[in-house]
């Protein structure tokens, strides 16, 4: 009696070789899954930050293309010696811009802005510069400053313009490049390709 009661408490006093080893292979286990959620948690946590920067530029460049849009309608009312929204194409890879000639705050005196959107080395670029006219005096012929240039979007592959025109409807960029003619235009269509992505924003010219 004796013998079996002290080789009892030997075996309830401790654990044997075989369980030791079962307990660190279950705490393997539950290192390596803990890990692994771990680890797409913060994957998916980049993935909805990279998607929420991607969704603000996106907003903060429509944003400003429809504030500047919009900013030229009153413009286009003043008979200046260039249109108040005017499209060029550029390049060998014949890159289509847009210019514009806006209002650069409402509550002051009239003051216009030269604005300029274009797609330079994959990015929305905006090139903005005080606008001066050539027509104010023929024999002192002012020169235009330089833009201002500053990046939008990046990862652009392509953009592409057009133009409403109530008489003539959607016209491309490069058939306005052409047009000698001043049609008033009354909104302007911007398509952005982005990994393959078509993204398409319209805007109204008109107040």
């Amino acid at each position: 009696m004796r013998r079996r009661r002290r080789s009892s408490a030997i075996r309830a006093g401790g654990f044997t070789l075989l369980e030791l080893l079962v307990a660190v292979a279950l705490l393997s286990v539950l290192a390596v899954l803990s890990w692994r959620g771990m680890d797409s948690v913060l994957r998916s946590r980049d993935r909805i930050v990279q998607s929420s920067d991607e969704l603000r530029a996106l907003s903060v460049a429509f944003a400003q293309l429809e504030q500047d849009v919009r900013g030229s309608w009153a413009v286009g009312l003043l008979g200046l010696d260039e249109p108040a929204i005017a499209f060029a194409v550029r390049g060998e890879d014949a890159q289509p811009e847009l210019a514009l000639v806006r209002e650069t705050n409402a509550d002051r005196p009239l003051q216009l802005q030269r604005v300029r959107y274009r797609l330079h080395e994959h990015r929305l670029e905006r090139g903005f510069a005080p606008w001066t006219s050539s027509g104010v005096d023929p024999a002192r012929p002012v020169s235009e400053q330089p833009l201002v240039w500053q990046p939008l979007l990046g990862e652009v592959d392509q953009i592409q313009f057009r133009a409403w025109i109530a008489s003539r409807g959607w016209l491309p960029a490069a058939t306005l490049a052409r047009d000698t003619g001043r049609a008033r235009v009354d909104g302007v269509e911007l398509t952005i390709v982005r990994g393959g992505e078509r993204i398409v924003r319209v805007l109204a010219a008109r107040n």
